[in-house]
Parts: structure tokens; sequence; C-alpha cells
């Protein structure tokens, strides 16, 4: 934490001389399957990020990021003569903070704006699960909650940005975004996410 509060304060320290973009973007993708499309994956993304541009397609970026993952399956199973599976759901949620390189192709001035964003991020995993089951002789359910388990992991993210610029300090912004354990790099497709969101140039 302490190395967090030192290089924010230095990030703070060059924006004072430096052109400062702040980024904000959303997700959300829904998967169903199974034989009558009532189970679900369903994906909630949510990042920031702060790049200070100490050249003038070349930033040092600070990043944030939060997923959910649900996933809900209402087969029935039978357990035995009195008890029946309807039902399991998996949470996963990530948070992330990350720091690494932002290169441009273009200038802010451009109407179109390329960019790939590389670095060291840390991830916070919590992995839950429930399962609902119902008593076929009172015709009652009720439901068991698995253990939780978290992990934290040292991993590598990467990210391909496309902006439009709408105005002098705003533009629309679109992004494809990867994040896995370090060195795992086969497990880079993983993880993809796609946002779409807003810049602010400060």
């Amino acid at each position: 934490m302490f190395r967090i509060i030192v290089l924010c304060s230095l990030l703070l320290t060059f924006s004072a001389h430096s052109i400062v973009e702040v980024n904000g973007e959303y997700g959300l993708s829904t998967q169903k399957y199974g034989i009558t499309r009532e189970n679900k994956i369903q994906s909630t993304t949510i990042g920031g990020a702060m790049a200070v541009y100490l050249f003038d397609t070349t930033a040092i970026e600070l990043n944030y990021g939060q997923t959910e993952t649900i996933t809900s399956e209402t087969d029935v199973l039978t357990i035995d003569s009195t008890y029946d599976l309807i039902g399991q759901r998996n949470n996963v949620l990530i948070y992330s903070y990350g720091i690494g390189i932002r290169q441009a192709f273009a200038s802010r001035r451009s109407r179109f704006r390329p960019s790939l964003s590389i670095g060291y991020a840390r991830q916070f995993i919590r992995d839950s699960t429930a399962a609902t089951f119902r008593n076929k002789d009172t015709n009652t359910s009720f439901i068991v909650n698995g253990t939780t388990s978290k992990r934290r992991d040292d991993s590598v993210f990467g990210s391909f940005n496309l902006e439009l610029r709408l105005t002098q300090r705003v533009s629309l912004r679109g992004s494809v975004k990867t994040i896995f354990k370090a060195f795992e790099f086969n497990r880079a497709q993983d993880n993809i996410r796609y946002l779409v969101g807003f810049s602010w140039y400060l």
C-alpha cells in the first residue's frame, strides 16, 4: 500500500507538467446454454484508468478493473428418493490493479487514435458457490452455500484501444482487454473482455 501511495504521488507530480488522460469503461456479456436455454453465464465488467503522458504518444498507465461472472444452472438432478438438486449458482468476483505503459499510434488531435497498453497487475479473486435442493416429500426447497475461496495472483494485462475524438477533450473509446497469471501466456485468450466508454483529457 505504501508503494502505491508513493507511486500515485509521483504520477501526480508528473501530471502537473504533463497531459493526463482519464478513462472509464463498461462491458456486459450474457451466454445462455442447455436444452431449455435456461442456464446462463453473465459477466459484468467496469474499469478505469489514468494515463500520464511523458511524451506525446507514450504514457505511464494506472488502471483498475472489476469483473463479476455469475453462472446459474437450473437443471434438475435426482440425488436420492427424497432430494433433487434444482439449481446451482457460481459467483466469481475479480478485482485488479495494474501499472504499465500505454503507447498511442497517433496524436491526441487525430480523429482516430489507436493505442496499446501492457503491464503488471495484481488480481484478487473470490469464488463462491451455492446449491438449491428440493425435498420431494414436503415440496420445500433450501439453499446450501459452499466454501468461499480467495486468492491473489501476480498477473499481466494487455489491451488494444481505439478512441474516436468527439471534442477537444472528450473521446468515445472501445477496447479489447485481457489479464492472465504472470508467465502463463497461453491463457491470454481465456479472459478477453470487450468494453466501451469515454476518455477525458485534463
